[in-house]
């Protein structure tokens, strides 16, 4: 299969070392492994044996089972299929940042047509090219978070639409045309008929967070397809709004992050190697 996974496995072994606080040195002792052999598995240039994954994984806090299935490309979650919900559309727009693929979305209320502009990827021109293409009415922005993959370009799309945004009251808050209207855990927003839930993911950045509605949350960057994004601000807090927020939700319930394929709960219960 092609293997589509935003995070391989030394992207997830580098997180989690540095998120337990662990240097290179450090697990290479413990593991068994030289540092020169680690290094390169985090650079992509030496694939592991099983063996060497569950040794890494165990000194990692990490599912052995799990990480070996990804590090050997044994796994990727089943794609979400369209029109899943008979109530709200999700439209994926990709774009280009620096070489790597971001996601934003639109979140469209079927029976209304109103819908939610989730992130910019950078690219208002992208964003605003797909709400002319889909013939959407965009009443609202919702920023998961801050990073200039996610929030460059919020002005641009400001002033075409003339739409409020809306961002977690913890996160440092990017350039805007207006005041920025603040969010907290368990608040909701309206677009068209349906309640969008603000759900508390911190770690990645202060007040990183997901959006809620029915079987579908935006995620940004708190959690990939198996993995989380890197916890530049609190580990600990990144794997417990993760788990307490996003995994806590039906095994159906439908993620769609910042970078990488689409999954769901219950696929992340049984892969993601962080869990």
């Amino acid at each position: 299969m092609a293997y589509t996974l935003e995070d391989e496995f030394g992207d997830i072994i580098g997180k989690a070392r540095r998120g337990n606080g662990l240097s290179v040195s450090d697990v290479a002792a413990q593991s068994g492994l030289t540092e020169a052999q680690l290094s390169q598995m985090e650079d992509y240039t030496l694939k592991p044996t099983e063996e060497q994954v569950h040794s890494i994984a165990e000194c990692l806090n990490l599912n052995g089972d799990r990480l070996a299935d990804i590090a050997m490309e044994r796994w990727a979650p089943e794609p979400i299929p369209s029109g899943y919900d008979d109530a709200l559309e999700v439209v994926t727009i990709t774009a280009d940042v620096g070489g790597w693929p971001v996601h934003a979305y639109l979140l469209v209320c079927k029976a209304t047509n109103k819908a939610a502009i989730i992130d910019t990827a950078a690219h208002p021109d992208d964003v605003l090219q797909k709400v002319s293409e889909t013939g959407v009415e965009p009443t609202l922005i919702l920023l998961t978070h801050a990073h200039g993959d996610h929030a460059n370009g919020l002005m641009e799309i400001e002033r075409a639409t003339g739409c409020p945004t809306y961002i977690h009251a913890q996160e440092p808050q990017p350039r805007s045309t207006r005041q920025l209207r603040l969010l907290n855990h368990g608040d909701e927003v309206a677009v068209g008929n349906l309640s969008v839930k603000t759900l508390d993911t911190p770690g990645h950045t202060p007040g990183g967070c997901s959006f809620h509605t029915r079987s579908t949350v935006i995620v940004g960057d708190a959690l990939f397809a198996g993995s989380v994004g890197g916890a530049n601000i609190s580990y600990t807090d990144l794997l417990s709004g993760v788990r307490n927020y996003l995994l806590s939700l039906p095994d159906d319930t439908k993620l769609f992050p910042g970078h990488g394929p689409a999954t769901t709960v219950g696929e992340e219960k049984a892969h993601n190697p962080f869990f």
